[in-house]
């Protein structure tokens, strides 16, 4: 127990730490190693505040080539689409094509299948 009356058991920590002498040299370590703590973390903060940024810039970036990337990619749906579309269309119309054929053969009378008029650029005067 605690005896009221001596002075060195009523003190409070920080009365205790006041009235303890740090030695000079070991104040003068100590503040030089705060500063350079203090630098050190400057320096951190620093090279935080600029990767942030970097990371910023870098998501904005991102963003705006995904949105192109999206655009690109709806043009290629369309376009994909209109190509097939136009592949089909020339399918048809080499069916067609190839009925018209099959059918100007199949009614051309036999002594007609051989032209008998000259070219206009068969001119061999």
């Amino acid at each position: 127990m605690a005896n009221p009356n001596d002075w060195r058991e009523t003190r409070t920590p920080e009365q205790a730490a006041a009235e303890t002498e740090e030695p000079e040299a070991a104040a003068r370590v100590r503040a030089e190693d705060d500063a350079e703590t203090r630098a050190r973390q400057a320096a951190a903060e620093a090279g935080l505040r600029a990767a942030d940024r970097a990371l910023e810039d870098g998501e904005a970036r991102l963003r705006t080539t995904r949105e192109e990337l999206r655009q690109r990619g709806q043009e290629l749906e369309r376009t994909s689409g209109l190509t097939r579309e136009v592949a089909r269309n020339a399918a048809d119309l080499l069916h067609e094509t190839e009925q018209i054929a099959d059918h100007a053969r199949r009614t051309q009378p036999a002594d007609t299948k051989t032209p008998t008029a000259p070219s206009p650029r068969d001119d061999t005067r």
